[in-house]
């Protein structure tokens, strides 16, 4: 991924990275999107092997009635597009999926799909934005393991800051203030999604290890133990040419040491609404 680092600095004592990443390398460029489409296919809502007739045991199995079914489900598990771009599932996933594939690459987080909620949707709940904390996961930096809240936003606006921030800070102090159920909840989740997971490595042990014991510890131990990610996606050019991280100016969180929280803004010089509708209709199609 094609992602370099414009700036770092503190704000309100809180650190804050600017990345960038360069559209203009088209390799890299081309790879995003290919993750991008892996992802949404590979969804148990897109997946067509979960609506094999095989399984069922149906006798009407003639090709032309198959590829008539499977257009069929095509059609009903395509996500409503909003008249909001801030509304649309279809731009909130493709962008929690970028900010994931961003703290993979630069902060070696962990995010296994078998726990990933949007890689398990049902059909009733297509047009429905995912529950909970955007992107949970793990970290692990020196053999220490933490749990990764990750808060996603995006904004094409040209004012500094953009108005996607209060509601961004918002996001983060209600995992900071009710950490004990908001928080535990996607861990036990979390444990739910990852007990599938085939390879049971001595990583995976020690995560599990890990995860039980924020379950049963006590309130310090589970503060201690994550580390949160606030995630602005931006498109404005503006950010890049003056390395801009204004953005983050009055946000201001309560409650959670200052190392434990990374503020990240990264930079994308295309229409995020555009890119996450092509995306989509690239990989399932469009009504």
């Amino acid at each position: 991924m094609a992602v370099k680092e414009l700036a770092s600095t503190k704000l309100n004592g809180l650190n804050v990275k600017l990345f960038e990443y360069d559209i203009d390398d088209e390799q890299s460029f081309s790879e995003l999107k290919e993750y991008l489409i892996r992802k949404i296919r590979k969804s148990k809502i897109h997946d067509i092997e979960n609506y094999d007739l095989n399984y069922y045991g149906s006798k009407n199995l003639n090709p032309e009635f198959i590829q008539k079914f499977n257009k069929q489900v095509a059609k009903i598990n395509i996500p409503q597009k909003s008249k909001i771009p801030q509304f649309d599932v279809r731009r909130e996933r493709v962008t929690e999926w970028m900010a994931q594939l961003l703290l993979e690459k630069e902060y070696n987080c962990k995010f296994y799909e078998e726990a990933d909620k949007r890689m398990n949707i049902e059909p009733v709940e297509i047009d429905k934005h995912t529950p909970g904390i955007d992107v949970p996961g793990i970290r692990i930096v020196n053999n220490q393991i933490k749990f990764v809240i990750c808060e996603v936003k995006a904004s094409e606006e040209k004012k500094i800051p953009c108005s996607s921030v209060p509601l961004l800070q918002e996001d983060i102090q209600k995992s900071i203030d009710n950490k004990e159920k908001r928080v535990t909840r996607e861990i036990l989740q979390y444990m739910y999604g990852i007990r599938n997971i085939k390879i049971k490595d001595e990583e995976l042990q020690k995560i599990v290890e890990f995860l039980t014991k924020l379950i049963t510890g006590n309130k310090i131990e589970l503060a201690e133990s994550i580390m949160f990610f606030p995630v602005l996606i931006r498109n404005n050019i503006n950010i890049v040419q003056n390395r801009d991280s204004r953005d983050y100016k009055n946000f201001v969180v309560k409650g959670v040491d200052n190392k434990n929280i990374e503020n990240i803004i990264f930079a994308f010089g295309r229409s995020i609404n555009d890119f996450s509708d092509d995306i989509y209709t690239e990989a399932i199609g469009n009504e």
